[in-house]
């Protein structure tokens, strides 16, 4: 609709965690080019999970009075599910190299910046019993950002003989982060108001706000009509939190220790859009994972985990995605 600047921030994969004080930063930039322009002094953001609520608090730097509307509380968001390791997937990034390497420097330093600061986030090993293309892909792009890997003659753990790889990076506690994301924000006078958009119109003809930045994920399928939004469903196992576990394990089904479950995962199901969990799937994944460690009997990993070799083309950021 004439006169409305429409920013879209969404389609962040499985890594918009990872991104989102990246994503969020280029939205500010975005967003003050306009206003230097405009002078409009209101914007509405659409999505309460972590790309609207990081995207939110860095535009209240330039001043404005934001408004953020969602049918879901932040803590029913599909972020909030979110297992929180801080590395890039399911990202294509061909001829975005530059932007990329700037929202990844962007975002790690944020949150490695924002470490014992209250949200959630903390440095943590992170073993590997192969490379880490998720993890690998950063240090490509912006090398000296992360650590270098280490590689080990044998991965320390039961049930493990094998070489391996010990990296370091971050670990982001979604039930932690994004509560404190909303508190902050509310705090800074940023309203949240429950709203249910159907479609593009309705969203032009309901807002006041000249400058709108759409941050509804997977809804702005429907709500934006964007053909190319592809659903991806991950199912998570969360067992109980154990305080002692203080590592990540991943590139063969993965295990996070977080500070209320430890979450196990992950599926990898394209073109299923539904949020329910089977129980059978998940107790799948902690089998896998048990069977590593020399605690279960080893099984066939089914297609849909993230770790089949046939995901390997949208699971690893390095190869070109299949079409």
């Amino acid at each position: 609709m004439s006169g409305r600047f429409v920013v879209h921030n969404y389609g962040h994969g499985g890594a918009g965690i990872t991104l989102s004080w990246g994503c969020a930063a280029k939205v500010k930039e975005l967003v003050q080019k306009r206003i230097a322009v405009s002078h409009d002094t209101e914007v509405a953001v659409l999505g309460a999970g972590v790309m609207g609520m990081t995207a939110a608090t860095l535009l209240l730097g330039l001043g404005l009075n934001v408004t953020i509307y969602s049918d879901r509380n932040p803590v029913e968001t599909t972020s909030f599910k979110a297992g929180g390791h801080w590395a890039v997937s399911v990202i294509a990034y061909a001829g975005k190299e530059q932007e990329l390497k700037d929202i990844l420097k962007t975002s790690y330093l944020t949150f490695k910046n924002s470490i014992g600061q209250g949200f959630g986030v903390s440095e943590r090993p992170n073993f590997t019993p192969k490379p880490s293309p998720n993890l690998d892909v950063v240090q490509q792009l912006v090398p000296g950002l992360l650590p270098p890997r280490v590689p080990l003659s044998r991965m320390p753990f039961e049930g493990h003989t094998k070489p391996g790889f010990r990296y370091q990076t971050l670990l982001v506690e979604p039930p932690i982060f994004l509560p404190r994301l909303e508190s902050d924000l509310r705090a800074h006078g940023v309203t949240f108001v429950h709203r249910k958009f159907v479609s593009k119109s309705d969203v032009f003809t309901s807002l006041t706000q000249k400058i709108i930045v759409n941050c509804t994920g997977l809804g702005a399928k429907t709500l934006w009509n964007d053909s190319k939004m592809m659903p991806i469903k991950g199912q998570l196992a969360m067992l109980p939190a154990q305080p002692n576990l203080q590592y990540l394990y991943g590139q063969d089904g993965y295990m996070f220790p977080r500070a209320d479950h430890v979450v196990i995962g992950g599926t990898f199901e394209e073109n299923v859009d539904n949020e329910l969990f089977d129980k059978t799937v998940c107790k799948g994944l902690v089998q896998h994972i048990a069977a590593l460690f020399g605690k279960a009997v080893p099984r066939p990993m089914p297609d849909i985990h993230i770790h089949h070799p046939r995901n390997a083309a949208m699971v690893n950021p390095a190869m070109p995605v299949r079409v």
